[in-house]
């Protein structure tokens, strides 16, 4: 187990968390929030915060034996238990993707 700042995030009526440190801005917009991570992005139904020390237990061979996607880890916040994503390979309920870029070939994710 080990205590991490984990950003907490909804999708699809489910509780979510992605490592703070891997998020590099939060944006908002008419169906709802965009993270831009550090070379993905995640879309969001709503953002409700930064937990600090929460507890992140490694995912045991229970969560990869029946769900197929990467995880960082298992929490629980409030009595709800939640995946932290791996945040290089986001599930793809989040509609994740390598950032798009523009036609120029330049990044197209926000700046800091």
């Amino acid at each position: 187990m080990k205590d991490e700042r984990v950003l907490l995030l909804r999708r699809d009526g489910h509780l979510w968390g992605v490592v703070h440190d891997a998020v590099r801005t939060v944006t908002r917009g008419r169906d709802g929030y965009r993270i831009w991570l550090r070379r993905r992005d995640l879309a969001a139904d709503d953002v409700l915060g930064v937990i600090e020390n929460m507890h992140v237990w490694p995912a045991g061979g229970a969560l990869t034996r029946f769900w197929g996607e990467k995880a960082r880890g298992l929490a629980v916040h409030e009595s709800t238990p939640l995946v932290v994503v791996d945040p290089d390979s986001p599930p793809a309920i989040f509609g994740s993707d390598a950032a798009t870029e523009t036609s120029d070939g330049h990044d197209d994710q926000p700046s800091h």
